[in-house]
């Protein structure tokens, strides 16, 4: 890989997503700054490790910090954290952001953009949706498995200038990238593939290619990808017809996957379900839809958390 950019990038969050993506960067030639808290010794002294049907990378040295307040400024920060974690993200950011920062949010689920943008009026909050099969293995340890593209969307139009050195930066990264002109139409989208697949790898105790095979299993992920439809057309962002059916097609094709939430419950780690279930369903009951499949899975869900989290 060549020299990607100009642009310097701090990664908040150093797992499947941000060590997978920071560690493309670096090595293609951009200066990466890694925020990972529980195994920032480990990647200080033994690198990062990214094991890719793209390519192996070992990237050592690696700049890790454990928090946010020594690092230098960087052009760009990514925010890879769990939503889970959103609470924390004024403190975090706040040594990080300066006029002009361009903020790239690569989270899942609905509003977190809002949130950035008022909390860091002086920033640029770009939205990064990641179609990413990764998981974390070990300390300092990635699996990418399959796909990776980055759809980029400014929250604010008057910040589009941005996309285009985000996309050459990531595009150099051997990265697939795609600019989208409507943000939040952009983020039901993904919420179409994220609300069935992750939550009913959870409820199934499935992996993605188990619940695309099984009729019954494949008959309630469709009934919940037209109710995510069905909310983004309240809310002004509807879907083309047959887009439901092409992502269907698309998790055909992919390898098997266990998708994050199916880890994070196996792990017994809190499950991402305000920002991937709540809010869609508030933004679409506000907008006059009832979405009342996706909310019986939000409260199994719910259940199945916090029973998994407290019984021994």
């Amino acid at each position: 890989m060549t020299a990607s950019t100009d642009l310097s990038f701090t990664i908040l969050g150093t797992g499947a997503l941000g060590g997978f993506y920071g560690a493309r960067l670096q090595a293609a030639g951009a200066t990466v700054r890694f925020i990972a808290r529980s195994d920032a010794a480990t990647i200080a002294r033994d690198g990062l490790r990214v094991d890719s049907p793209l390519g192996d990378l070992h990237l050592d040295p690696v700049e890790v910090y454990r928090d946010s307040d020594p690092i230098p400024p960087s052009d760009v920060v990514c925010v890879a954290l769990k939503t889970i974690q959103n609470h924390r993200l004024p403190t975090l950011l706040r040594p990080l952001v300066r006029p002009g920062t361009i903020i790239l949010n690569l989270q899942n689920g609905l509003t977190m953009e809002d949130e950035l943008a008022a909390a860091f009026p002086e920033a640029r909050v770009v939205a990064g949706m990641c179609y990413l099969c990764s998981n974390k293995v070990g300390p300092g340890h990635i699996v990418h498995l399959d796909y990776g593209t980055v759809s980029f969307a400014p929250f604010d139009e008057g910040d589009r200038a941005c996309i285009e050195p985000l996309m050459r930066a990531f595009s150099a990264a051997g990265v697939e990238v795609e600019s989208l002109p409507d943000l939040h139409q952009a983020r039901w989208r993904k919420l179409a593939w994220n609300i069935p697949f992750n939550g009913l790898s959870v409820l199934l105790d499935a992996d993605t290619d188990r619940i695309i095979a099984d009729p019954d299993a494949r008959r309630l992920a469709a009934r919940l990808m037209t109710e995510v439809a069905r909310g983004a057309e309240a809310c002004g962002h509807p879907f083309a017809p047959d887009f439901p059916e092409r992502l269907m097609r698309f998790t055909e094709r992919m390898r098997p996957y266990a998708p994050s939430m199916r880890l994070d419950y196996l792990d017994k780690r809190p499950l991402e379900l305000e920002y991937m279930y709540r809010r869609p369903l508030r933004e679409a009951e506000r907008h006059g839809a009832q979405l009342p499949v996706i909310a019986a899975i939000a409260d199994a869900l719910a259940f199945r958390d916090r029973h998994n989290r407290t019984v021994g």
